[in-house]
């Protein structure tokens, strides 16, 4: 296994216990890990204030910054605000289409949305449409010119 490419296990059913839930345009960004999250992350994002807050899976809070170039995540040390990730996570629920029960408990929540987005990155991986894998975009490219290159010696 690659350095850090354990960092975006997906692999799990149960919420991993260094899950990052992080508030965005989205509305809810969901890492397994806070080292994923500040890979996967934009710093000039984090400097237009897309990312406004980050909790753990039980509402510790997070505080997300950029040095210009690379994204820092870091907890807060402030008191557990589970009811904001609750809403966060009922807000995620209801934009995707899966109106929560009101009487859900955090854990629920936690469960469920960590199992949609756990779905989501293991069809789509945390490298983008980056062919699926873990190859880079010059490898996609290179890969994608040898298979044209096999056609045109195997019809011309």
């Amino acid at each position: 296994m690659a350095k850090g490419e354990h960092d975006f296990d997906y692999a799990s059913v149960e919420v991993p216990p260094g899950a990052i839930f992080i508030e965005a345009d989205e509305p809810l960004l969901v890492y397994p890990s806070v080292a994923a999250a500040e890979r996967h992350l934009e710093a000039e994002d984090v400097t237009d204030g897309v990312y406004p807050a980050a909790y753990g899976p039980n509402g510790e809070p997070y505080r997300v910054r950029s040095d210009g170039r690379h994204v820092i995540i870091e907890p807060t040390g402030e008191p557990e605000r589970a009811g904001e990730l609750r809403l966060l996570r009922l807000q995620y629920l209801e934009a995707i289409g899966r109106n929560p029960d009101a009487n859900s408990t955090n854990n629920d929540l936690v469960a469920t949305v960590w199992v949609i987005e756990r779905d989501v990155w293991r069809k789509h991986g945390p490298y983008g449409d980056r062919c699926g894998t873990r190859v880079p975009p010059w490898g996609c490219i290179g890969l994608l010119l040898l298979v044209a290159a096999g056609f045109y010696l195997a019809f011309r």
